[in-house]
């Protein structure tokens, strides 16, 4: 048995990257109980709508980097490959560029809007757009080749930079503007480790090929891209709006121990996130229905299991889970912390039927995903009163999401089967 498993090129890159996701994990949640305790909630609320903001730009990056992991994995000519990524990087950069000038007109709006206590999360917000940009491409580049192991010592250099660099800047008197400094500077780090570990391999100032341009590789790619905002923007609506809207709905106080408590339970989401990032390398349209399946189905064991698990520590121990985490401040809303946790799990389930789509470009998650988004906003809107409501909008939306994919999965392996006969 020990001997398949190792043959096992799923369950080998994925326990490379587990192991290395889990160290990151670990730096990741200790960055929290940190900041929880050097900080006041409300300031600590600053820092969670900080990165909220860059999970939800992320949606963007996210798009590029899985078709320029796709392009990688699957391009054969390298000077063909650089010179794409090349196009889709200055595409990327123009975007960023129109996307910051907005924000930055919009600062002072978006602090009311959010209740934030200064201006710095939203200027720090453009300064990581712009590191983003250039980090992107490297890291899809090794995510492509399935360097997993590398793809994950770029995790460990920005878990343990925050925690370095946040942790002696806030120290230093500089508040929440000081973990947000701190984040910025290892996004730094990740950059220059990125560049080191690719310069000699990927180009990305590469002269156009007018063949490749002309071929409209670019364009078929762009309209790929797009398809992968609207699935992977469902995904990180539904993990990430939380601290927003109740960031925007409650008080300063409320929300920053609220955010605590949603900074635990992603703990599920980013635990499983290994699966997904695996699940999309292995899953091909050239595969065999067959082989597909048994990723997919592997994928969905191991994240049940895992989840499951992390899920029942929530129910049974969910104070002493707060308060080694957070401390006695954050006591007060454990009791949220199991329904956060099924909600985080929903959504990692939910991911992972995306990402499987995506791999195998079903086009039909561009209007899926708008009726996601619209439910989630719809019952948000009808539920708002209490934090508890805003969550049970959340659980119910996250709910028929899963249940829909689960019927799309059925229907296309059913269709795939009967067009093989």
């Amino acid at each position: 048995m020990i001997n398949t498993l190792k043959k096992d090129t799923f369950l080998r890159h994925y326990a490379i990257f587990f192991s290395g996701s889990m160290v990151v994990a670990v730096l990741n949640y200790f960055f929290y109980p940190i900041l929880s305790r050097i900080l006041l909630p409300a300031d600590f609320g600053d820092v969670q709508v900080y990165l909220s903001l860059i999970t939800q730009a992320g949606i963007l990056f996210g798009a590029f980097t899985i078709v320029a992991a796709n392009i990688t994995a699957n391009s054969e000519n390298q000077y063909e490959r650089n010179t794409i990524l090349t196009e889709l990087k200055r595409i990327c950069f123009w975007i960023v560029c129109v996307a910051s000038i907005f924000l930055l007109f919009g600062a002072p709006y978006l602090r009311g809007f959010l209740n934030l206590s200064s201006i710095y999360p939203l200027l720090g917000l453009i300064l990581a757009l712009f590191l983003s940009t250039n980090a992107t491409f490297r890291n899809a580049f090794l995510q492509g080749n399935s360097n997993f192991f590398e793809l994950s010592l770029s995790g460990f250099v920005s878990s343990a930079g925050r925690i370095v660099f946040a942790v002696l800047l806030v120290w230093l008197g500089m508040t929440s503007s000081g973990a947000i400094a701190g984040i910025l500077l290892a996004q730094g780090a990740v950059l220059y480790y990125l560049f080191m570990r690719t310069r000699n391999q990927l180009d990305l100032n590469s002269r156009a090929n007018i063949h490749v341009l002309e071929g409209g590789t670019i364009k078929k790619e762009l309209l790929y891209g797009l398809l992968i905002i609207f699935a992977t923007g469902l995904v990180t609506f539904i993990h990430t709006s939380d601290i927003l809207i109740i960031k925007h709905l409650f008080d300063a106080n409320d929300a920053g121990i609220y955010s605590g408590i949603s900074a635990i339970a992603k703990i599920i989401f980013f635990l499983l996130s290994p699966i997904v990032a695996v699940l999309f390398s292995s899953i091909k349209i050239k595969n065999t229905q067959k082989e597909n399946f048994h990723i997919m189905i592997k994928s969905l064991v191991i994240s049940l299991c895992l989840g499951g698990v992390t899920l029942l520590i929530f129910y049974y121990f969910s104070d002493t889970t707060v308060k080694v985490l957070l401390g006695e401040n954050y006591r007060g809303s454990a009791y949220l912390l199991p329904k956060v946790g099924l909600i985080m799990l929903l959504c990692s389930l939910v991911n992972i039927f995306v990402y499987y789509f995506l791999a195998l470009r079903r086009f039909f998650l561009i209007g899926l995903s708008v009726l996601g988004v619209l439910s989630v906003v719809g019952l948000l809107f009808l539920r708002n009163d209490s934090i508890d409501a805003v969550l049970n909008s959340l659980l119910i939306s996250s709910g028929i999401l899963l249940a829909l994919l689960v019927v799309f999965y059925v229907k296309d392996h059913f269709n795939r089967h009967t067009s093989l006969q």
